[in-house]
């Protein structure tokens, strides 16, 4: 099995540099990764520069400032970024709002969307799937749910309806996001097998969210935890969910 982090973070001046990221993925068998540029920066050479020191292991996702109309995610795209991380409410801030939505459209990105419920039930997000039909676009964090949540789980339900867009996938986390830590992680609510039966295994993608989940179960279990949790699905299916999805999506 392939396995493939579809959520780091690296930085020199915020979080971890790439060789931190690269240690715990051989000491987890993580085999791949995509780099989602953290919040507030638009700075996109250090990912770039860790792409190109090994090519074949790596994506990312960019991210602009909110007055980009496509000048900036047009050079950074020229250069290897295949994603660029958007707010499922995003609007750009220049004379058309969807700039960047539009634009990603045209150069065929993959969009990693931070979300929340709000967000993702909201008008705007509405807008933007009529609008994009085609636009791969990845749902972050579970759709941002957290822990606490509790049956019949109504407003996760309404999230889940969206599974009805085919160009919709979402990030499985590591459980700490879900659970209260330390471990054991007891009792574990059903969000991942509601969330695998609405999208299917091959628009559901594992993210540890490193380094953040260091302060929640740690890196290895962010997967361990999940790995074990869906060992009663079918070798292909979980091969999907913690690799294959995305392979295909991000364009390994």
């Amino acid at each position: 099995m392939t396995i493939v982090d579809t959520h780091c973070h690296i930085g020199l001046h915020k979080y971890e540099p790439v060789e931190s990221l690269l240690y715990h993925m051989n000491t987890s068998g993580v085999d791949r990764a995509v780099f989602i540029q953290y919040a507030g920066n638009s700075d996109n050479q250090y990912m770039l520069d860790s792409l190109a020191a090994d090519p074949e292991k790596f994506q990312a996702a960019m991210i602009v400032e909110p007055t980009d109309d496509g000048t900036a995610m047009r050079q950074w795209a020229e250069q290897g970024i295949v994603g660029i991380r958007l707010p499922a409410n995003s609007r750009a801030d220049c004379a058309d709002p969807l700039a960047q939505w539009r634009t990603a459209a045209e150069l065929d990105l993959v969009v990693s969307a931070p979300s929340n419920p709000q967000s993702l039930l909201s008008d705007e997000f509405a807008e933007v799937i009529r609008e994009f039909p085609n636009l791969s676009i990845v749902i972050e964090h579970l759709a941002g749910i957290g822990e606490g949540q509790q049956p019949p789980y109504d407003t996760f339900k309404k999230i889940l309806e969206l599974a009805e867009q085919p160009n919709l996938s979402i990030k499985l986390p590591g459980f700490g996001e879900i659970c209260p830590v330390p471990l054991p992680f007891d009792p574990i609510p059903p969000l991942a097998d509601m969330t695998i039966e609405a999208f299917g295994p091959q628009r559901v993608m594992w993210g540890s969210d490193y380094p953040p989940v260091s302060r929640r179960e740690g890196y290895d279990n962010s997967l361990k935890v999940p790995m074990d949790y869906l060992s009663d699905l079918s070798e292909e299916d979980r091969e999907w969910i913690f690799g294959k999805t995305a392979l295909k999506i991000w364009r390994f």
